[in-house]
């Protein structure tokens, strides 16, 4: 792809306070993220979702945490020196016997409703995920 033809890691992720890394992992999968760019103090990114999951792979371009999360502890919390602090979010539920297959699936399911991100308050999807938090929320 054009945008990372170049190498990584990319701090342009760094200006996003969310990051979905959805992609089908291969050997020329560049790195994104590793741990001195995350500790850059401009950094706004808090949040990354990896749909990927596959952190102890060697092509895995999100080199700042080494676990999965799971539906009752979804998050991680990366050790990063400065605020805002940064969370990962890594639960491998997709099935791993089709992982290319399944992403792609996933994906493609995906993507239309994070297009109508700008349209939340108007969108199903988002409604119905912004009550499902506000009711998760709650119990906290």
């Amino acid at each position: 792809m054009a945008e990372t033809a170049n190498g990584g890691p990319f701090p342009e992720i760094l200006e996003s306070d969310i990051f979905i890394n959805a992609i089908f992992l291969s050997e020329s999968t560049p790195l994104f993220l590793d741990s001195a760019i995350v500790a850059t103090p401009s950094r706004k990114l808090s949040v990354i979702g990896d749909v990927s999951c596959d952190p102890n792979s060697e092509f895995n371009p999100i080199k700042i945490y080494d676990t999965c999360t799971t539906f009752s502890k979804p998050t991680v919390l990366v050790d990063v020196q400065n605020d805002p602090p940064l969370s990962v979010i890594a639960i491998d539920h997709l099935p791993s016997l089709l992982p290319r297959e399944s992403s792609e699936a996933f994906s493609a399911l995906l993507l239309p409703h994070l297009l109508n991100v700008d349209k939340r308050n108007k969108d199903n999807v988002w409604l119905r995920a912004e009550m499902l938090f506000k009711e998760k929320a709650a119990t906290l």
